[in-house]
């Protein structure tokens, strides 16, 4: 099979389109499709987690963006809440066969596997939206700012 080069699109470099002009629910819903946030139509994940560096549709650029254990906080929060009681109840209870604990515990899994992914992408879209990248946090205020001359503005 012959391979078909792909054009990798040019991003959209002037002020017709920016975070702030898509509407952050817009911008949400993407995300939790697993899809750009800026146009909604390229995925915004490859395989199961791994974030791509930019949209293939619009050319966004989104490899400044780090969700790190958000997505990880977050589905521990929802399925935590939903399923953990059960766990906790039916397991105390000898009279709960085997293979309805095994049951429940296969929707736990199950329900990581579905909410972890749509969770990267609401961050991913989160952090889009707000600008929240987080570059310019560990910069110490007293610390020399380069002034574009080689050498450090004083």
């Amino acid at each position: 099979v012959p391979r078909m080069l792909v054009e990798t699109p040019k991003p959209i470099t002037d002020d017709t389109r920016r975070p702030s002009d898509i509407p952050m629910l817009t911008a949400l819903r993407r995300g939790i499709a697993r899809r750009c946030p800026a146009c909604g139509e390229g995925p915004l994940l490859a395989g199961y987690l791994r974030r791509l560096p930019s949209c293939n549709v619009c050319g966004e650029d989104l490899s400044h963006i780090r969700a790190d254990d958000g997505p990880a906080w977050a589905t521990l929060i929802v399925m935590g809440h939903l399923l953990a009681p059960l766990m906790i109840i039916l397991g105390r209870d000898e009279s709960i066969p085997l293979d309805r604990n095994l049951l429940l515990s296969a929707a736990m899994l199950a329900g990581v596997w579905l909410c972890l992914p749509r969770a990267k992408g609401l961050f991913i879209a989160l952090i889009w939206r707000t600008g929240a990248t987080g570059e310019d946090v560990f910069a110490h205020p007293a610390s020399p700012k380069d002034d574009g001359n080689g050498g450090a503005a004083r």
